[in-house]
């Protein structure tokens, strides 16, 4: 495994994306360490402290309805439409081969 140092850091939509789709893949719960080992195996890295970005970025979803809490420290993926699903794979794709994306501020 590669320094996370090396890794780009993703934060917000690309992070929630790479979250969901790391559920979508595995259809079991997943700790928050787990998922924030997944981010790390997709080739990115969560900024700050990792643990509480990934929650920060549960809780998101969790309001959507696509990540649902299976419990203390568990999530499982939840509905997801097809477009949806698509979009996230699209996006997540781009990011690896061209980078991520950060607007100028």
């Amino acid at each position: 495994m590669t320094n996370s140092h090396e890794r780009p850091v993703i934060r917000g939509l690309e992070l929630r994306y790479v979250l969901v789709l790391a559920l979508l893949g595995w259809k079991a719960p997943l700790s928050v360490a787990e998922l924030v080992a997944a981010v790390e195996r997709a080739g990115f890295s969560p900024p700050g402290r990792p643990g509480k970005a990934v929650a920060d970025a549960l809780r998101w979803e969790v309001r959507r309805g696509r990540v649902l809490r299976a419990g203390r420290d568990k999530y499982i993926v939840g509905y997801v439409a097809k477009v949806t699903r698509y979009r996230m794979q699209t996006r997540v794709a781009r990011m690896r081969t061209h980078g991520v994306y950060r607007p100028a501020a």
